[in-house]
């Protein structure tokens, strides 16, 4: 049974509208605690005596700060968690994109599927820093970009300078500290400009004149005290260092170290490592502006400004109301007092004091409800409050989705009832929601009403009361609306080529992802004063062989419509032109009886016409295969939609499933609609390619369609397969960073060059692949590795006359157009005189590279190490790089 879900996020009005009736405490920081915390379990330093001293940290002081970078993992989580964990410092976190254009380690997913699995990885990430609420704009990484002009012109400079002063205003931090400096270190384009434009955002939040029409939203203009940036060195001008290798007690690891835990879990980077180190590891912050007078060195952030509750009057520069030594003297006092009466054994003997504190924290926000940024901080106070409360009590609350009935069903394995299986649920269905609240501390408190989104009011006849280790259990019957929206990203693009998310949802923007379709709220008074708590609704799902996890309970389609290749090509020079056309049908629903066929352009023809389906429960999947033969085809693009009828309706939407170990499960959505170009390509006939696959990429369905033969090959086949029976064997994207079998039997697949195979390596990183082990002739391929970020650079062929660029398809400079994202990445620096250069080009500014496609005969075969990106081209059907694909592999044939 999972604790409550953190709820001391606030926002502004805006942000926080999706979810007006859970009202309770204060609406704001309920709704951002649902729309942020999703299903995941707290971490056990969250829990118990732990979890409570750190909500009791946060009581003491008004710090808030917002760390600003431009991808995940850019953040500097060991300060985070110092600040957050360890001073108590309301933190929150300001990720410009959600790294769509990353590499990805543990799956084939790219662009828009991979920013929700970063998106993901970084919230888990999130928990161990402490960071209270997560923040993104809805610029979009588009690949590693060299200069600041090319970011700033891609994104648009005063959109996602909107959308940091929107961010501002919400959150109104004292202090905002930026990852980046906004000038030539920061390296990365992007960095650049989440340097930059942080420093614009915090003059411009405070001036009313600058974007009004957020104003309008319900936002208010606000001034950070201070502002600084990371990135400066020990021998250079700073203001503050601070130590976040500093041990603390109640973590049982340095600051630093814990959120290298955190850092660990964004996986798809190559992060999935931990090196504990120890301290000190110093980092040095140069203060760029500040409200307030403050010495050129300091102790802390916040030296200068007054974080006591006592002090916000003085602190906001606000007149100090008579009353207000009382009011909020009586806050502070009993605040001081829960910290006195702390004890590790029993920390709900705090409770009391906080109560009360509470109870004078909403007197006091009553009181001053006309001075809007003093409530703003006493409501912030408010939740702060309502956590610690839980958090000393122990308040445990879940609500877990069951099929109807199922709680008397359900088993039992050593006295616990063990929740049925769940799938996500589909409009008009209805389904059964456990509840339980349990109270673990010494104070009792009475349950008045459970309720959940959706279904009928939930108040009990009489208040519960549950003394410790009491637990109400009840179940409430759900039944989603026929109408129901269904659970995606409130954001999208129509192309690759957008640069920013269009916002389908405007209160969820910001936010991480769409408020939960389902939550669980219970209200419950503790020695007569009420409070709330606030859960997604979850489901049971198997994760085997790891067990079982909960998952936030999804609204789906009845019937997912999923069709592949998504982007393909037909070679127009084949007489025969066939397409091989596969749809994959999920059944969240019984459909009894049910017809699949494809749209076609005219002219084109489908075997079979269609296909016939039916499934009897939801879960059930099944996939059906068409040729699409066409008579001709132009150089244009042609679209082969599908479409599934069952019960009088027709699906023609499907979603990829977005599901990896330890992350909430997300589904994006696609029309069925498969885009098909005809290309003027040709390839060797009857080519046999051995492919090993890297971290994932969709180059062998590029080259089967192609015409070729491919199998991808295992550790089995590398080890003892007789290699000599492929025309050419392709290493994938970054293989030798994921296949250690690869690194194994390197030496089999040399050999198979040696005697007239032909090997084609893609890019890898120089921390993955060292040329001097695994090339057949001494390289340099340097940890400062060039890459060229343009992809409209220029490029020079430099040996026209090789088979590369003749056979069996001419070769131009054309075939570099209109090509996505970049060239490429990881160029080798130096290289043996074996080697030859096949092509060069350059970023604005750049020096001339050659060292991304380099080609080398090694006894009776070819050697090609090529670090263009063909798994960013060939799924975005760019013409050039097929035939640039097809040369390769028909080297020698």
């Amino acid at each position: 049974m999972g604790q409550v879900g953190r709820v001391g996020q606030v926002g502004d009005n805006v942000l926080m509208a999706a979810l007006p009736a859970l009202r309770i405490v204060i609406a704001c920081a309920v709704v951002a605690a649902v729309a942020t915390a999703q299903a995941l379990e707290p971490l056990p330093q969250d829990r118990g005596a732990a979890g409570a001293w750190q909500k009791l940290l946060k009581l003491r002081t008004t710090a808030s700060v917002l760390h600003t970078t431009a991808h995940p993992d850019d953040e500097q989580g060991g300060v985070l968690a110092m600040l957050s964990r360890g001073d108590g410092a309301r933190v929150a976190l300001l990720t410009l994109t959600r790294g769509e254009s990353g590499d990805n380690a543990i799956g084939s997913e790219l662009f828009d599927a991979l920013g929700l699995i970063r998106t993901e990885e970084l919230l888990r990430a999130d928990q161990y820093y402490g960071v209270d609420r997560q923040y993104f704009t809805s610029v979009i990484d588009y690949g590693f970009s060299k200069r600041l002009e090319e970011t700033l012109v891609k994104w648009g400079r005063e959109q996602v300078l909107r959308d940091v002063v929107r961010v501002i205003r919400a959150e109104r931090p004292l202090v905002v500290i930026a990852r980046f400096q906004g000038n030539d270190r920061d390296g990365h384009g992007n960095h650049q400009a989440a340097g930059l434009l942080t420093r614009e955002a915090c003059e411009a939040a405070g001036n009313p004149a600058i974007f009004p029409e957020q104003l309008q939203d319900g936002l208010r203009p606000w001034q950070p005290l201070k502002l600084y940036m990371g990135g400066v060195r020990e021998n250079e001008d700073w203001t503050i260092r601070v130590d976040p290798a500093a041990y603390s007690p109640w973590l049982g690891e340095s600051y630093a170290n814990f959120a290298r835990i955190g850092l660990s879990l964004q996986r798809s980077q190559n992060g999935g490592r931990v090196d504990a180190m120890p301290g000190p590891a110093w980092a040095y912050f140069k203060r760029l502006a500040s409200q307030i007078e403050a010495p050129s060195r300091e102790r802390t952030f916040f030296d200068g400004i007054d974080t006591s509750l006592g002090g916000v009057f003085r602190m906001l520069n606000h007149p100090r109301p008579p009353d207000a030594a009382a009011l909020v003297g009586a806050i502070e006092q009993e605040i001081d007092t829960a910290i006195r009466a702390f004890t590790l054994q029993d920390p709900s003997v705090a409770a009391p004091p906080l109560v009360r504190g509470l109870a004078a924290t909403r007197r006091a926000i009553e009181r001053y409800a006309s001075d809007a940024d003093v409530r703003h901080v006493l409501e912030v106070k408010e939740q702060q409050f309502a956590d610690a409360i839980n958090a000393s009590i122990g308040i445990e609350f879940s609500a877990v989705a069951e099929p109807p009935a199922a709680t008397e069903a359900a088993g039992t394995a050593g006295g616990f009832s063990a929740a049925p299986l769940m799938n996500p649920v589909v409009p008009g269905q209805t389904f059964d929601v456990r509840i339980r609240l349990t109270n673990r501390g010494s104070v009792e408190i009475a349950v008045d009403s459970i309720a959940v989104s959706g279904a009928a009011a939930g108040a009990l006849s009489a208040a519960t009361l549950l003394a410790r280790d009491r637990t109400l259990d009840r179940t409430i019957s759900v039944s989603v609306p026929h109408d129901a929206r269904l659970t995606r990203p409130y954001f999208g693009r129509e192309s690759i080529l957008d640069t920013r998310y269009t916002i389908a949802d405007l209160a969820s923007r910001a936010r991480p992802a769409a408020v939960p379709a389902f939550v669980a709220t219970a209200a419950y008074r503790v020695n007569g004063t009420p409070l709330q708590a606030s859960v997604p609704v979850t489901r049971r799902e198997a994760q085997l062989p790891y067990g079982y996890v909960m998952r936030e309970l999804a609204i789906v389609p009845g019937l997912g419509v999923t069709i592949s290749p998504r982007q393909a090509i037909v070679p127009r020079s084949l007489a025969t032109k066939r397409l091989n056309i596969d749809v994959e049908l999920t059944a969240n629903a019984a459909a009894p009886d049910g017809r699949l066929s494809l749209d076609l352009p005219g002219g084109w023809t489908a075997s079979p016409s269609s296909a016939q389906f039916a499934f009897t429960r939801a879960g059930e999947k099944s996939r059906y295969s068409f040729t699409v033969s066409m008579p001709a085809i132009e150089d244009r693009d042609y679209t082969i939609a599908a479409v599934a009828t069952a019960g009088g309706r027709a699906f023609r939407e499907g979603y990829d499933l977005i599901a990896h170990r330890d992350l909430e499960t997300r589904y994006l959505y696609r029309q069925a609609s498969s885009r098909v170009r005809g290309v003027d390509v040709k390839i060797a006939p009857r080519l046999k390619v051995g492919y090993v696959m890297g971290v994932g990429d969709e180059v062998p369905s590029a080259i089967s369609q192609l015409g070729a033969q491919v199998r991808l090959l295992s550790e089995p086949d590398l080890a003892a397969a007789d290699l000599q029976q492929f025309d050419a064997i392709m290493t994938g994207t970054r293989a030798y960073g994921v296949r250690d079998d690869l690194k194994t039997y390197n030496r089999r697949l040399l050999e198979y060059v040696r005697n007239g195979g032909n090997l084609i390596v893609l890019y890898n990183t120089p921390a993955e692949f060292d040329p001097n082990l695994f090339a057949p002739y001494p390289a340099s391929l340097p940890r400062t590795a060039e890459e060229v970020s343009e992809e409209d650079s220029p490029v020079t062929i430099l040996a026209p006359a090789r088979p590369e660029f003749t056979v069996p398809n001419a070769i131009t400079a054309a075939d570099f157009d209109g090509w996505v994202e970049q060239r490429g990445s990881k160029f080798f620096s130096d290289w043996d005189r074996a080697y030859t250069p096949l092509i060069e080009t350059h970023d604005q500014g750049q020096p001339p590279q050659r060292g991304g496609w380099l080609t080398a005969s090694y006894g009776k075969g070819h050697y090609t190490y090529f670090a263009y990106a063909f798994h960013r081209q060939l799924p975005y059907g760019v013409p050039g790089a097929y035939r640039l694909l097809a040369n390769l592999l028909s080297l020698g044939k």
